[in-house]
C-alpha cells in the first residue's frame, strides 16, 4: 500500500497529492453490504470484516441514539406486527423484504401546529461504549468515519414527504419547526461525534431523483440550507479540524455550488445514472473531494467483471492529475450483485495502489 498510512493518504487528499485514490465499498459512514450481500461475503471468505478482507482505506464508527421519550407508538395510531421505531420515533416495516424497500410510518403525519411538532422528543445520543476504539483504530493508521445525521431527509421522514413538501408551500411555519428540530438533534450528533474522535462527519440528505431536485431549489434554499449552515458553522468552531461527507442521491447540480459554500468536502455519489463527474469535476474539483462512484443500480449488479475493471479504470483517470477522488459504490450493493462484480471492484482499485 506503499509507505505511507491511509491516514497519511488521507491528508494528502485534500492537497490533490494522494499516493493512490482511496477506497472502500462503505457510504461514509453506512455498511456498503445489504444484510444478504453481507452473508455471502462471510460465507466466501469465512472473514467477518469487510473492511479488514478488502483492505479499506477508512474505517466507520458511529455513535447510537434512542427515541428520547417513553414510547414512540404513542405518536401512530395503527401499524402492522412487527414495525421497529427508530431513534426519531419512526416506524419502519419491511414485511419480509430484504434489503432496501420497507414502509414507514411518520410520528408527526397528524401534527396540525408548531405544537404538535415540538411535542416530539429529540433522539438521545449514546457515547462509544468503548472511547478508546477511536484511538486504536487511528493508530493502525486509519481515518475514522462517522454517521452525523441529517435536514431535510429527515424532515419528511417524520411528517411524510407528500405533507412535508405541501408544508414547505402551505404551512411554512410547521415546516421551519420540523427543520429546526432536525437541526438541533443533527448538531449534537456532530458535536458528539467529533468529540468523540471522529474526524470524518458523514451526513445524509437525498434531495435529488433522477430527473432534478425533488423540490424547487429555492425552498431548499430557504428551508433546508440555512439549517445546514448553523450545524457545520457550530461544528466548525469547536472542532476545526473535522471534515464533512454529504451523501445525497440523484440530480443535484442545482444546489451543488451551495454544497460547496456551506463548506462540505467530500460530495457522494455524483450519481452516474444522471449528472457527469468530469463536469461536476471541472467546475467544483478545487472546492470538494469527489467520490468516483460505480453504479449500484446498473454496473454493479448487471454489468460483467470486465466491465466493472473497465469503469475502475476510466474513474481513476479522471483523477489522474489531482487524485481528489475516492472509490466506492453510487449506494449500498443489494442483494442481487455478481460475487465475481465485487470481487473485480475490489481487485482493481488495490491494483492502482502503489506496490510495498
Amino acid at each position: 500500500m506503499g509507505n505511507i498510512t491511509p491516514a497519511e493518504n488521507f491528508r494528502r487528499l485534500w492537497k490533490g497529492t494522494p499516493q493512490w485514490l482511496p477506497f472502500t465499498f462503505d457510504i461514509g459512514a453506512i455498511q456498503g453490504f445489504t444484510d444478504p450481500l453481507l452473508a455471502r461475503f462471510q460465507a466466501e471468505t469465512g472473514a467477518v470484516d469487510p473492511a479488514d478482507h478488502f483492505g479499506y482505506d477508512f474505517r466507520c464508527l458511529s455513535l447510537g441514539c434512542r427515541f428520547g421519550g417513553a414510547d414512540p407508538r404513542l405518536f401512530h395510531g395503527e401499524v402492522k406486527p412487527e414495525t421497529t421505531f427508530d431513534e426519531w420515533g419512526v416506524g419502519h416495516w419491511a414485511g419480509g423484504a430484504q434489503a432496501t424497500y420497507e414502509r414507514m410510518y411518520a410520528p408527526l403525519a397528524a401534527a396540525r401546529s408548531v405544537r404538535d411538532v415540538e411535542a416530539l422528543p429529540l433522539p438521545i445520543v449514546h457515547r462509544l461504549p468503548d472511547p478508546s476504539l477511536p484511538g486504536r483504530l487511528r493508530e493502525r493508521g486509519y481515518p475514522l468515519f462517522g454517521y452525523a445525521g441529517s435536514i431535510y431527509e429527515w424532515s419528511w421522514w417524520l411528517r411524510g414527504m407528500q405533507s412535508f413538501l405541501e408544508d414547505l408551500l402551505l404551512a411554512p411555519a410547521v415546516a421551519e419547526a420540523i427543520t429546526h428540530k432536525v437541526a438541533a438533534h443533527t448538531r449534537a450528533l456532530a458535536l458528539a461525534t467529533a468529540q468523540a474522535g471522529i474526524e470524518v462527519l458523514c451526513f445524509y440528505d437525498d434531495a435529488g431523483m433522477q430527473t432534478g431536485l425533488q423540490l424547487d431549489p429555492k425552498l431548499w434554499r430557504r428551508f433546508v440550507k440555512p439549517r445546514w449552515r448553523e450545524v457545520l458553522d457550530t461544528v466548525r468552531a469547536r472542532f476545526p479540524e473535522c471534515r464533512f461527507f454529504l451523501h445525497s442521491c440523484g440530480d443535484i447540480r442545482a444546489i451543488v455550488p451551495d454544497i460547496a459554500e456551506l463548506g462540505f468536502h467530500i460530495l457522494h455519489p455524483v450519481q452516474p445514472e444522471c449528472m457527469d463527474l468530469a463536469e461536476v469535476k471541472r467546475e467544483f474539483g478545487r472546492d470538494l473531494v469527489l467520490c468516483a462512484t460505480l453504479s449500484a443500480q446498473r454496473l454493479l449488479p448487471f454489468g460483467t467483471p470486465a466491465q466493472v475493471r473497465e469503469e475502475v479504470r476510466r474513474l481513476a483517470a479522471l483523477f489522474q492529475e489531482d487524485g481528489r477522488g475516492i472509490l466506492c459504490p453510487s449506494n449500498r450493493l443489494q442483494p442481487e450483485t455478481p460475487w465475481e462484480n465485487v470481487l473485480a471492484f475490489a481487485g482493481e482499485a488495490r491494483a492502482l495502489r502503489p506496490a510495498g
